[in-house]
């Protein structure tokens, strides 16, 4: 078989790891975010196992994606003679970036209809701007980008990524002390400050993106029957390191933060939360190589996370125009009438996922009509309106 041209983006085999790991990060987002809106909060105590260890995963779940999409970043990769990409592949993903923050900002349209926006309030407006997951992605995969475009080689993209991830963990504290709504729009300052409700901006979640670009490279580089060990060994030592670091930056002064920010912003919160993720990522490359058949069988359903992301939310949630499962009699429910909330709407997440594989797998057209038809439903909306304005995001 012919070998793909140099500077383009190959398409080689999948690596089921990657699509595997992505897979369980879906699972514990999906009943994170469903329990968590439908079980009465009394019942949730996190002072108590297992609530604690619940809350506690729940807190991986951000890092964890942001790692594996800039991992995926790195692979099929491939850079040409004097350092060039193929025509095309920036623009594709701008184009990716722009449409995944696109996405995050719609689930939260502050009016029904495109004519209803001269009359949102300021505070309407502040919740619209605020940044979530989906927008934070966006931003990362377009700074992500812009190296990639003068890195010329993969190592050099790796190591540059690297850097800055660790540059955006150091700076955290500095970066969350400024009032940034003082000096910047507020579309701008929401991707820097938590201060106006953003629950995942740039400093520090981006720089789990960028880190993610190190674990990509090693993947990329190392061969391919020991690419899962390799893969495993380096997240369970960085994962080690990172634990060491919040364990000794726990005695570093937060005097520089402001209150309501010094949990978030501190150096032992962030490197915590991406120690205990890259721990969990070691764990499950162990299993996968105990269990290669299992992982490959299961790691399809792992390749639409953003279609999972956004179909759980709007059965949980609801969108701004139609309601969710929070606005039905099932709110406030017990742990065990959550499970079985977590399991429907898992199921149907899933099985929608599997619906659309298999359309788009028997017939091109019929997957193009499908896509057609959303973009038709969502000019609809945006035009005409649906069937109530609500609040929306997850709890």
């Amino acid at each position: 078989m012919p070998s793909p041209p140099k500077g383009t983006e190959s398409r080689p085999p999948r690596l089921h790891l990657l699509d595997f790991l992505r897979l369980v990060a879906m699972g514990l987002m999906i009943q994170g975010h469903t329990l968590a809106a439908l079980v009465a909060p009394a019942c949730l105590n996190q002072d108590q196992a297992p609530w604690w260890i619940w809350e506690g995963l729940r807190g991986l779940t951000a890092p964890m994606f942001m790692l594996i999409s800039g991992a995926a970043s790195v692979l099929g990769l491939r850079y040409g003679a004097g350092g060039r990409l193929a025509p095309g592949v920036l623009g594709r993903r701008l184009r990716m970036a722009a449409l995944v923050a696109g996405i995050g900002y719609l689930m939260v349209f502050p009016a029904n209809r495109l004519a209803d926006l001269r009359w949102v309030s300021p505070d309407s407006w502040r919740a619209f701007l605020a940044v979530n997951i989906l927008q934070a992605n966006g931003a990362t995969l377009a700074l992500l980008t812009a190296l990639l475009a003068g890195a010329r080689t993969v190592r050099r993209y790796a190591a540059w990524s690297v850097g800055t991830g660790l540059g955006i963990l150091l700076a955290t504290p500095l970066v969350a002390a400024v009032d940034w709504f003082r000096w910047l729009p507020e579309g701008l300052g929401a991707y820097l400050s938590y201060q106006h409700g953003s629950l995942f901006p740039l400093f520090p979640v981006s720089a789990y993106m960028f880190l993610g670009v190190g674990l990509g490279a090693l993947l990329l580089e190392a061969p391919p029957e020991r690419r899962v060990r390799t893969f495993r060994l380096a997240c369970l030592g960085a994962g080690g390191a990172a634990l060491l670091v919040s364990w000794a930056a726990q005695r570093v002064p937060l005097a520089t933060l402001p209150p309501d920010q010094a949990w978030r912003g501190a150096y032992a919160y962030t490197t915590c939360r991406l120690g205990f993720a890259l721990a969990l990522f070691g764990a499950l490359a162990w299993l996968v190589e105990l269990r290669p058949a299992l992982a490959a069988a299961l790691a399809p359903m792992g390749r639409r996370s953003l279609f999972a992301y956004v179909a759980h939310l709007a059965l949980v949630f609801g969108t701004p125009w139609t309601p969710g499962l929070v606005d039905g009699p099932c709110h406030g429910l017990t742990p065990g009438q959550g499970v079985l909330c977590v399991l429907l709407v898992g199921g149907a997440t899933f099985g929608a996922i599997r619906l659309w594989d298999v359309a788009r797998d028997r017939s091109r057209d019929l997957g193009a009509l499908l896509y057609v038809s959303a973009v038709i439903a969502l000019v609809r909306l945006l035009l005409w309106g649906g069937l109530q304005l609500r609040p929306f995001g997850p709890a």
